[in-house]
């Protein structure tokens, strides 16, 4: 059995790119919600981090993961498809 590298390099760079994109943005946008919980609500510190800021995180994580993938392709940021990957271990068919 050999490895075929470019379809593990594309599962590699999919898992990168999406999932760091996803944490970039879902912290913003958290932290975003945290200083307006913070200021503009006037809740305590441990309530607007833990019972506001990190669920709306995991849930903003979530959404970007399943929907992100198709916009980044569009963009050209992402090189295979999903479809192309296959089994992870398979020999190349010999010509």
């Amino acid at each position: 059995m050999k490895v075929n590298w470019r379809r593990l390099y594309a599962v590699t760079q999919i898992i990168g790119v999406v999932g760091g994109i996803s944490i970039g943005g879902a912290g913003f946008y958290s932290v975003i919600i945290i200083g307006l919980c913070r200021k503009v609500i006037g809740l305590g510190d441990s309530i607007s981090v833990f019972a506001i800021g990190l669920p709306f995180f995991i849930i903003l994580l979530l959404i970007f993961i399943k929907h992100l993938p198709k916009p980044l392709r569009k963009a050209g940021m992402l090189s295979d498809e999903p479809e192309k990957f296959g089994p992870w271990f398979k020999q190349d068919p010999k010509p």
